[in-house]
């Protein structure tokens, strides 16, 4: 059975704060990759793993790790708010692994102890995807195909980058097949549960209307 999303007078608070900080932190990753790729000299989005903008002696290494730390930091804290509501322990599981394995590849650069690095980004790749396609019983039409449409792309990406099929798109660019994806699910996220709130008060103003009529 679907579990939808319910939005109650105690619920609304949560999925206000998560939804602003799911939305908060897409904006942050894409505004600052865009930064760290313009002082990275000569990177190219086919053949650069975004993770090279974090490695050891790269100019754009404190802008990148900062920000990957910040943004798992972020995740994790609106996932508290977010899963508190629906009690989805699952969910809870898989994004809390995504947003621990972003603060490791934060923390470990790929030239600094690459296992490490690439445990931290696999956990956050495919634990993310996976958090896509759960969102999806927890949401309603037509969001909900959406979420599992992102989920799966990133999902499939993943496994291409993996066993090294690029589609001429470059390690790179199959990269962000895997990345971007997912940060465009956080972000529609947001912006769904922020919807929901306000669509909340507004039903709740049409009531208290009705009863004074």
């Amino acid at each position: 059975m679907t579990e939808t999303i319910k939005i109650g007078a105690k619920s609304d608070s949560d999925l206000r704060i998560a939804g602003s900080l799911f939305l908060f932190a897409g904006i942050l990753f894409y505004l600052v990759n865009m930064m760290a790729e313009s002082i990275y000299p000569n990177y190219n989005d086919g053949s650069n793993y975004l993770s090279d903008l974090g490695a050891r002696s790269a100019p754009s290494m404190l802008l990148w790790d900062s920000m990957l730390f910040t943004f798992g930091i972020i995740f994790i804290a609106s996932t508290h708010f977010y899963l508190r509501r629906t009690g989805n322990k699952l969910m809870m599981v898989t994004f809390i692994i995504s947003g621990i394995g972003t603060i490791i590849v934060s923390l470990f650069p790929e030239n600094s102890i690459l296992a490490v690095h690439t445990v931290g980004a696999e956990a956050a790749f495919l634990f993310g995807g996976i958090s896509a396609m759960l969102a999806y019983r927890v949401t309603r039409p037509p969001f909900r195909y959406f979420v599992l449409i992102l989920g799966i792309i990133t999902l499939a990406s993943d496994f291409l980058l993996f066993i090294g099929i690029y589609f001429g798109l470059g390690v790179g660019g199959m990269e962000r097949m895997v990345v971007y994806p997912e940060m465009a699910f956080l972000m529609a996220l947001g912006g769904y549960l922020l919807n929901s709130h306000s669509l909340s008060a507004q039903d709740q103003s049409s009531s208290e209307r009705d009863r004074l009529c």
